[in-house]
């Protein structure tokens, strides 16, 4: 992660094995949330999520099947403190409360 061009680490849930890289700029609504959006199975705990759009994927953008016709498409994503160590604080200190 460049100090110039910040980047974060995201995930579709918290035990996705797939990630994707996306610039720290281009997260947006950061919330702690217990639960999880769509048709998913219960998560085993709060995690902290960002809103991204799909064109903003930089890597990994196997996360996201996009249909190209109604693109882009706005995104919840994991941002796991694990992926990424060296920002995880800073971030949860821009939470709205």
């Amino acid at each position: 992660m460049s100090a110039s061009n910040p980047t974060l680490i995201v995930r579709r849930r918290w035990d996705d094995p797939q990630s994707a890289r996306v610039a720290l700029q281009h997260a947006r609504e950061l919330a702690i949330k217990d639960q999880p959006g769509g048709i998913c199975s219960p998560i085993p705990r709060p995690f902290l999520f960002a809103r991204v759009w799909c064109d903003h994927l930089i890597e990994g953008a196997a996360i996201h099947v996009c249909e190209p016709r109604s693109a882009p498409h706005e995104l919840e994503l994991c941002v796991l403190e694990r992926d990424n160590p060296d920002i995880y604080v800073a971030l949860r200190a821009r939470l709205r409360r």
